[in-house]
């Protein structure tokens, strides 16, 4: 018959052994959180790489009203004509003004060749913030959602070191996203700004803290991701001294895929023989 030291002392023991136990598993899970992160970001970096071109309506929503876009994709890179305002079909003047853009564009290749590299320069910049995420912040699991998705909240790495101005933005970065397990992508994501950040994007500037941001994204056909849904509302500073006001609700629907053979030109050709009303489907 065991003493009541020795009960003690396997008790000890055991509970010791368990929360050896508890603590393992548990750095194996946030392991496991750490690396479907960083499959998720390759994932979403090899989307942006080669995406495939869409035709689609892109509704934003800024300080003075709203404007809505018909877009078109191609390989070489995308175009665009705003067909409404504040959700209305443009006036015969604003018309015009829409189809001189666009035959400028055609006229002049070089204002063309132009819009298509800062286009890319944006597309290596998001690579770039993509492809930082899983070195940026950490994940901590708060659940599954009625669908299947998983649901972290993120924090910065104490460890992280930005090694640009684009990803300096994540020191101050904190929120929750949502992932897809099935197809390892990042379904959503909502965040705040909890201090002030550098940003890059070519120009110098500062965001203010308690700015907030809200990225969604969907499949819009097998295999195909895209960006539905993006809202941001930030202040801060550019060159130190010029006030920065960055409100913008951004919705994009009705995607269409665009062949693989169409170029710029063909796109913008296109936007300029069909009618903006019959473009815009609110009339």
């Amino acid at each position: 018959m065991c003493s009541p030291f020795m009960l003690v002392a396997v008790r000890k023991m055991f509970l010791l052994a368990l929360m050896l136990v508890v603590s393992q598993a548990a750095t194996l899970a946030q392991t496991d959180y750490a690396s479907l992160l960083r499959r998720c970001s390759q994932h979403e970096k090899e989307g942006m790489e080669h995406p495939l071109p869409y035709q689609f309506l892109e509704r934003a929503q800024m300080e003075w009203g709203s404007e809505t876009r018909a877009v078109i994709e191609t390989t070489e890179g995308r175009v665009d004509r705003i067909i409404a305002f504040n959700d209305e079909p443009l006036f015969p003047d604003q018309q015009l003004k829409q189809q001189q853009r666009l035959n400028k564009l055609l006229k002049d290749g070089g204002a063309l060749r132009e819009q298509i590299s800062d286009q890319r320069d944006e597309s290596k910049r998001r690579q770039l913030m993509v492809a930082t995420l899983p070195d940026a912040f950490i994940l901590e699991f708060s659940g599954v959602e009625a669908d299947g998705k998983l649901r972290f909240s993120f924090t910065p790495a104490p460890e992280f070191s930005p090694k640009n101005r684009e990803t300096q933005v994540f020191k101050g970065m904190r929120g929750v996203l949502w992932i897809d397990p099935t197809h390892e992508r990042i379904t959503a994501v909502r965040g705040e700004l909890f201090k002030d950040v550098n940003f890059g994007w070519g120009i110098l500037g500062r965001l203010h803290k308690g700015g907030r941001f809200e990225i969604e994204q969907r499949q819009v056909s097998p295999g195909d991701w895209r960006i539905t849904t993006l809202n941001l509302d930030f202040k801060g500073r550019i060159f130190l001294f010029t006030q920065l006001r960055i409100l913008r609700k951004e919705d994009s629907t009705s995607f269409v895929r665009t062949p693989l053979e169409m170029t710029a030109r063909a796109a913008l050709m296109q936007l300029l023989s069909q009618s903006a009303t019959n473009l815009y489907p609110g009339k």
